[in-house]
C-alpha cells in the first residue's frame, strides 16, 4: 500500500494489512472472540437440548411442545451470534476483511477458518429449510435438519484450531466438556433401541395434523 502526492491509497495487489485510514486497534477482534466462543456455547447447548429431545426424558417434568420452543429459541441465539461474530471481522481495525473472506470458503479465508464458514452456512441452510418445512411434510424436514450437526462439527473444528486464547484452561475444559456432553448423548442414542424410534414415533402425527389444520389425539 501506498501514498500518492495526491494522498490516494493504492492497494497492492495481495490487499493491505490493515483496513486503510484507520487505527490498528484490536478491541473489535477481542469482541469478535468473545461473540465466537459464546455463539459456541449456545451452539453446543442447542445441540445437547436437541439430543435430549430424542431420549424424550424431559417429557417426564415438561410438555413437549415447551421443550421445542426452547430448543428453537436456543437455536436462533446460536446463529445470531455465530452470524455477528463473522460480520463482526468485516469492521476490524487491525485486519482488512472482505465480505468473501468472511462469507466464502475460496475467498481467501485461513485455513482455521474454512471449517467455521461451511459450518454456519451449513446451519444457515437448515434454519432457512424451515420456511418449508410445511411442503416437505414434518418427517421429511426432521431427517433434513440432522445436518445442522455436521455443520456444528465444523464449527466446533473451527473453535478450537482457530482460538487465540490459549492460556484460558478454563475455556478450554469448557468447550471439551460441551464436546464431550453431544457425543456421549449420540452415542447413547445409537446404541439404545429407543433411539431409533422417529419413524413411530406420534408426535410427527401431531404436527402434521397441526400443518393439515386438524388436531386429533
Amino acid at each position: 500500500m501506498a501514498h500518492t502526492a495526491s494522498g490516494t491509497i493504492i492497494r497492492t495487489a495481495a490487499g493491505p494489512a490493515v483496513r486503510p485510514g484507520v487505527t490498528t486497534d484490536a478491541t473489535l477482534g477481542h469482541i469478535a472472540g468473545i461473540l465466537g466462543y459464546t455463539a459456541f456455547f449456545l451452539m453446543a447447548a442447542t445441540v445437547i437440548w436437541g439430543l435430549l429431545l430424542i431420549t424424550r426424558l424431559p417429557e417426564r417434568h415438561i410438555r413437549r411442545q415447551t421443550l421445542y420452543g426452547a430448543h428453537m429459541t436456543l437455536a436462533i441465539l446460536a446463529l445470531a451470534a455465530s452470524v455477528v461474530h463473522a460480520q463482526v471481522h468485516f469492521f476490524r481495525h487491525d485486519a482488512y476483511y472482505t465480505e468473501s473472506r468472511i462469507w466464502l470458503p475460496w475467498g481467501g479465508a485461513k485455513a482455521d477458518v474454512i471449517p467455521g464458514i461451511l459450518g454456519l452456512e451449513i446451519v444457515v441452510l437448515v434454519a432457512l429449510s424451515i420456511w418449508f418445512q410445511h411442503r416437505a411434510g414434518y418427517r421429511r424436514w426432521h431427517r433434513f435438519h440432522w445436518l445442522a450437526y455436521p455443520g456444528f462439527i465444523l464449527i466446533a473444528v473451527h473453535s478450537a484450531w482457530a482460538s487465540r486464547e490459549h492460556h484460558f484452561g478454563i475455556i478450554w475444559a469448557a468447550m471439551t466438556a460441551a464436546l464431550f456432553v453431544p457425543t456421549a448423548l449420540l452415542v447413547l442414542r445409537v446404541l439404545s433401541p429407543a433411539g431409533r424410534q422417529d419413524e413411530n414415533d406420534t408426535w410427527f402425527d401431531v404436527v402434521e395434523a397441526f400443518e393439515d389444520g386438524i388436531y386429533r389425539r
